[in-house]
């Protein structure tokens, strides 16, 4: 919501917490419901626990699978949302 308190996610595919849904898209979002949504230079996660599944994924697109997948390992975290990507 501070991205969009910024206008930073106007007219662009974003998500958030479920209980700010409404409120993002009454701000010209479009919301995806996915648990991370990459929309280019713009990468928004759908609350607190997907903010590790941000974190991987933002790895695994600047990265690789191949450092991505040992790094969920080490965190002992297995990841099961969706990634969607514009």
């Amino acid at each position: 919501m501070v991205l969009s308190a910024a206008r930073l996610t106007r007219g662009r595919n974003a998500t958030t917490h479920s209980g700010a849904k409404a409120d993002l898209a009454a701000r010209g979002t479009t919301v995806i419901d996915a648990r991370v949504v990459d929309d280019g230079d713009l990468i928004t996660g759908a609350g607190i626990t997907s903010g590790l599944e941000v974190a991987l994924w933002l790895v695994e697109r600047f990265v690789g699978a191949q450092a991505a997948q040992p790094a969920e390992n080490v965190l002992e975290y297995e990841r099961g949302g969706t990634v969607w990507r514009s």
